[in-house]
């Protein structure tokens, strides 16, 4: 039981949002929720022992979540920063997705499923224009939905399934992080005061996150 689980190991914020769903919405709400506690914790090295209660995570990505993507670009001082546009959507409604999506500008040239709550492979299609690319990375991808989807609206696409190791792939994450502001940014405001966190120096001896 998923509202077990979350009502053990979730922050009373993070229980309020999820009771707040519909019923029918709260098992994916919760896995996406997982997902992020899970990252937060291998990230910061503290690992899956921690204390899962004790910190934040998003757990209805809606105009909160956007505004935090803005927020964190625009502490950067980028133009654009992480992203050109920002929209808000439930991915498992392809329309919407579709929809969203051009209305932003789209259709998307390369789209990039990371999305771990199963039926979101549509709305990835539809979303993608003619002779562009989608990648699948998320553990919830149907391939089969995905491959009989993109025949059924007869989408031109070239769907790759995302590996999640690479060489070196820890080094480039740190690398990431600490090179751009815009990702620091959004990560520390993921992260919060959230207990684990690790201070290194920095090569003028100062300490940095």
């Amino acid at each position: 039981d998923v509202m077990l689980i979350a009502d053990n190991h979730f922050s009373q914020a993070e229980r309020r949002d999820l009771w707040s769903l519909p019923a029918a919405s709260r098992t994916a709400a919760f896995y996406a929720a997982w997902t992020r506690k899970e990252a937060v914790v291998k990230a910061t090295g503290s690992g899956l022992g921690s204390d899962f209660q004790a910190f934040d995570v998003t757990v209805v990505p809606d105009e909160r979540e956007a505004a935090t993507l803005r927020a964190a670009s625009a502490a950067a001082g980028l133009a654009p920063g992480l992203a050109d546009q920002v929209v808000v959507a439930d991915a498992r409604d392809p329309v919407a997705v579709s929809g969203a999506i051009r209305h932003a500008g789209g259709p998307a040239d390369v789209t990039v499923v990371c999305v771990d709550v199963p039926g979101c492979e549509g709305g990835a299609i539809l979303a993608t224009a003619e002779g562009g690319t989608v990648i699948f990375f998320s553990m919830a991808t149907s391939f089969t939905a995905a491959a009989l989807g993109a025949e059924g609206v007869a989408a031109d696409v070239t769907m790759l399934v995302g590996n999640g190791y690479v060489p070196g792939h820890a080094q480039l994450a740190l690398d990431l992080i600490r090179s751009e502001q815009s990702v620091k940014n959004l990560f520390e405001s993921r992260l919060g005061d959230h207990p684990g966190r690790r201070r290194e120096p920095g090569e003028d001896g100062h300490e940095r996150r």
